[in-house]
């Protein structure tokens, strides 16, 4: 037989004070990224780290960063705006046909989709994200473009005339 389910206890009902002149909480792309793999799609830390290009316990400490910022937001009831940071797109990009699971890793080739494990995957890396051309450095806010040397990295350029950081390989539309 089985046990009757016990009432749980709780300190206070969740109550949301919405109001208008709070600062949003605001969750990076990376941090979203994260959510996305693990939290989502759950995907194994060791592989979204990989796919992310970053080591595993720098993926914990980003998911940790997320889930606290989520948190917050549903405990106090504020709003999540997702801004743009150090990152740039990889443009050797998979998508599953079947799950709809997109995924990057530029030192790996896939076979199959590493969450379904589906082989019916379509490599989108003749796209080209905004037409930026992986031979130019572009600016993600002014459009500014200038030749890419070989061996420097964009990221590591400021735009002369706003003074963001350039990319190379991609653009975050955020």
């Amino acid at each position: 037989m089985v046990r009757p389910r016990r009432m749980r206890r709780v300190v206070e009902c969740h109550r949301y004070n919405l109001n208008k002149n709070e600062v949003p909480i605001e969750l990076s792309v990376d941090e979203f990224e994260a959510i996305r793999f693990k939290d989502y799609r759950n995907i194994k830390q060791v592989d979204a780290a990989e796919f992310m290009g970053i080591s595993q316990s720098t993926f914990h400490r980003i998911l940790n960063s997320a889930r606290h910022k989520l948190a917050i937001s549903l405990i106090e009831g504020k709003k999540i705006v997702v801004v743009r940071g150090d990152i740039m797109i990889d443009q050797n990009k998979y998508l599953c046909q079947d799950c709809g699971f997109q995924w990057s890793n530029p030192e790996k080739i896939y076979e199959s989709c590493p969450d379904c494990g589906s082989e019916n995957i379509q490599n989108l890396n003749s796209k080209n994200i905004r037409g930026n051309s992986p031979n130019k450095c572009k600016c993600p806010n002014c459009g500014y473009e200038e030749p890419k040397i070989r061996g420097i990295p964009c990221r590591t350029k400021t735009c002369p005339e706003c003074g963001s950081p350039l990319q190379g390989r991609g653009m975050c539309r955020i």
